[in-house]
């Protein structure tokens, strides 16, 4: 299977392109990493999580546990039978848009940066809403890894679990990352490699009048220090609105924020 360019990866094109692969998966291999989902909750022990594990050459759920009733309202035996598409309905449409360009992309193309050895030592995380059987959009947030082609270091399977983050998220903003995980003497040592920040209202990427005054005068030099004085207001705001940009704008640093500022002529 030819992979395509990173721009290419969405989600949709991906299911489209591997459905008719031959490259199967041995069953236990599966249950053996789900296994090992199972005891990342012990960090989430707040919330019961669903367990998942997604065919993606077949669009089909091979597993989902009972407390997808729990969290979305639905039987889980409604998406055993219904597979993908079902997901794709309840889905909030704003929400699938940025998964489908942007967290699924950005997956698909740094596991293809990765040797295909390694794939089993990465976490991809992120949030995002679905819409419960009762009507409401609720938020969600998963961790998962996938079990990738060997031809291509692309997707074959995903597997991991999802928990109800209702009582911690109140906005809109879609957060993502991807960590590795390896074991030292029998502990595992997790290491944040990437994080990214999606807004899926375009109202929400606006940076308020404040935040653009900040701005400006971190582009002309100005430390957080001499900004607080110059615009009458505490260093902490000048340090908060700092970080607002940087996840409104998705930079990582005040380099990439001003560099990003001048492209999209906010400067």
């Amino acid at each position: 299977m030819k992979v395509k360019r990173s721009k290419d990866l969405t989600f949709k094109n991906h299911l489209q392109k591997i459905y008719y692969t031959k490259e199967l998966i041995e069953e236990n291999e599966i249950t053996n990493i789900l296994n090992q989902f199972n005891g990342l909750n012990l960090a989430l022990n707040h919330s019961a999580p669903l367990l998942f594990a997604i065919d993606y050459t077949r669009s089909d759920y091979m597993i989902i546990t009972q407390n997808a009733q729990l969290i979305t309202g639905y039987d889980p035996r409604s998406f055993l039978e219904s597979g993908i598409p079902m997901l794709l309905d309840i889905y909030q449409k704003d929400d699938f848009k940025i998964y489908n360009e942007q967290v699924f992309t950005r997956n698909a193309a740094f596991l293809v940066s990765q040797p295909q050895s390694d794939h089993h030592k990465f976490i991809f995380s992120y949030n995002f809403r679905i819409r419960h059987m009762n009507g409401t959009y609720i938020p969600l947030y998963q961790r998962g890894c996938y079990i990738t082609s060997k031809e291509t270091g692309l997707p074959l399977y995903s597997l991991g679990m999802v928990i109800d983050i209702t009582m911690f998220k109140r906005d809109t903003m879609m957060y993502h990352s991807i960590e590795k995980v390896e074991n030292e003497n029998g502990f595992p040592i997790k290491t944040l490699l990437e994080e990214n920040h999606y807004f899926p209202l375009n109202e929400d990427k606006i940076l308020s009048p404040q935040e653009l005054r900040v701005l400006e005068c971190m582009a002309e030099g100005y430390s957080s220090k001499q900004i607080a004085w110059k615009m009458k207001i505490a260093e902490n705001t000048v340090a908060n609105h700092r970080k607002s940009m940087l996840k409104k704008t998705n930079t990582k640093n005040v380099a990439e924020l001003i560099a990003f500022a001048c492209g999209s002529h906010l400067l």
